[in-house]
């Protein structure tokens, strides 16, 4: 993944991958939260959360759609993007990120990426929803 991960916006954030799955469509990723990760409300930064599942939950759609559809290209363009701040931080957390492909529909497959303490993982600190749109669907719409 480390190629699709060069010069991305927001891959400057100290995310380190853990576990990845392609055919299931999931990941763990790992940060720890920096004063810079918290707003005032001591919430994880709305941009963050956004920027991280962004850029992960792609990486994760790509690699689950290029096992399981090898011959049609993986690549696809957000359709929406919603994040939800559940509970409080503070810094020197360290969160574990899991990303997973619930529904890998064909045109407009959905993907998650909840925000967890990775000590005390009934503790969920933001929850994004990604919905995207295969390139080669996208493409005939434009």
């Amino acid at each position: 993944m480390e190629w699709m991960h060069n010069n991305v916006y927001g891959s400057s954030e100290d995310v380190k991958l853990i576990n990845i799955d392609a055919a299931a469509g999931t990941a763990v990723l790992r940060l720890r939260v920096a004063s810079h990760h918290v707003t005032e409300g001591r919430t994880l930064d709305e941009g963050l959360v956004a920027t991280v599942a962004d850029n992960w939950t792609s990486y994760v759609l790509v690699a689950q759609a290029a096992v399981a559809r090898p011959t049609i290209s993986p690549f696809s363009v957000s359709t929406s993007l919603s994040v939800r701040t559940l509970q409080r931080v503070s810094p020197g957390a360290t969160i574990d990120i899991e990303c997973s492909v619930p529904c890998a529909n064909p045109i407009k497959p959905f993907v998650t990426a909840v925000f967890r303490d990775a000590n005390f993982p009934d503790i969920v600190y933001s929850v994004a929803t990604h919905t995207k749109e295969y390139k080669s669907f996208a493409s005939a719409n434009l």
